[in-house]
Parts: structure tokens; C-alpha cells; sequence
């Protein structure tokens, strides 16, 4: 497996090595979701050096890469050049997704409520939430831009910046909730948070 070209963010160089594993390692990240980080998918310490993700906090890290194992399967007719492609694209955060999908099953309560109870999650909590969240995603055949969620899950419990993510996917939920012929006012430039960099990044 080659590395990521240097071009790439190093969460997206991750994901776009994480696109190549064999089926037994995806497997494998799936069995860690249970465990804390260092005590399955031992192999994932490699993959996170590799991508110059050493300074990244591990837990999430570890959980993140474990729900991408749980919803991606193995492209074995994708070439390198196309899964770097494919993890280098910018996409919506997981608030939004949520908010698509809530307005999708036509305001379905259960959908919002499982993003309140995924807002409010503390750092015991924030595995099983995401967990949910993301399969309910998968459900409707939605994805995740991982690469976002692990800078976003990166972020949860800091102090200042955790407060910021769950504002962001808040916001970013129930503007994706309104109905098409709603128009989306008082929204600016200034809203739009730009995804945090390595060096933002705890």
C-alpha cells in the first residue's frame, strides 16, 4: 500500500489509506468499537503514523476509523488515485446529514431526538451516540465525510472548541431540516466554519 500523496490533508491521507484495507482489518477496526483505544486493531498505530496523525488524540481517532469500518466496505475494483479522490472530497458534517435525513422522513421525531441525545453526549457516551447516528445514516445509504467527523470528534471534549462543534452541527442540523421552499435567512459567509487544520487541532 503506498502513502498518501503529500497533497492530501493527513486525516484525509488516513481515510484514503483506511479505503485500501483487506476485508480482516476492516473487520477488525469493527471488533475495536467495543474497546479502548490499544486493545484491538493494533495495526491502526501504523496507518496513524503513516498519515502524520501522530499528534491526534487516539481515542477518537480509534472510534472514528471503527465507524468508518462499520459503514464503508472494500472498493477492490478502485484503483489508489480514485479512493485518494474519493477521500479528498469536502463534505457535509454530520449535523447536516442528520438534519437531511430528518427532513427527508418527513420531520420523523425519533430522528431529532437521537441528535439531541448525540449533541448532549459526554465523553462515555459519545461512542454509543456516534454509533447510533452513524447507523442511522447508513440506513438511508448517507455517508459521513470522515475526515470532518474526526476533526470534529477530535474536538468534543475541548474546552472552547467542543462547545463550537456542537453549535456548528446544531445550527447546521435545522438549517438542513427546513423544507426546500424555506428560505435559509440570516445565513452568511461568517457561518460557514472552515474545517479545522492539523495544527487547530488538540
Amino acid at each position: 500500500m503506498s502513502q498518501p500523496t503529500e497533497h492530501l490533508a493527513p486525516e484525509r491521507g488516513f481515510f484514503a489509506r483506511l479505503a485500501r484495507l483487506e476485508r480482516g482489518p476492516l473487520a477488525e477496526l469493527r471488533r475495536s468499537l467495543g474497546d479502548e483505544p490499544g486493545n484491538a486493531a493494533q495495526f491502526l498505530e501504523r496507518e496513524i503514523y503513516l498519515s502524520n496523525l501522530g499528534n491526534r488524540n487516539f481515542r477518537a481517532v480509534y472510534l472514528v476509523a471503527g465507524l468508518y469500518a462499520l459503514i464503508e466496505r472494500p472498493h477492490d475494483d478502485e484503483s489508489e488515485e480514485e479512493a485518494e479522490k474519493r477521500a479528498s472530497r469536502n463534505g457535509k458534517s454530520l449535523g447536516h446529514l442528520l438534519g437531511q435525513l430528518y427532513r427527508e422522513q418527513n420531520e420523523r421525531p425519533s430522528t431529532e431526538k437521537r441528535f439531541l441525545a448525540l449533541l448532549g453526549a459526554d465523553d462515555a457516551a459519545l461512542p454509543y451516540q456516534l454509533r447510533q447516528a452513524v447507523a442511522l445514516l447508513k440506513g438511508s445509504d448517507i455517508k459521513p465525510d470522515w475526515a470532518q467527523l474526526l476533526n470534529d470528534v477530535t474536538r468534543w471534549n475541548h474546552d472552547d472548541w467542543g462547545d463550537d462543534v456542537r453549535r456548528r452541527w446544531a445550527r447546521e442540523f435545522y438549517r438542513a431540516a427546513m423544507p426546500a421552499s424555506t428560505p435559509k435567512t440570516g445565513s452568511t459567509d461568517a457561518d460557514t466554519e472552515p474545517t479545522p487544520t492539523e495544527e487547530d487541532t488538540p
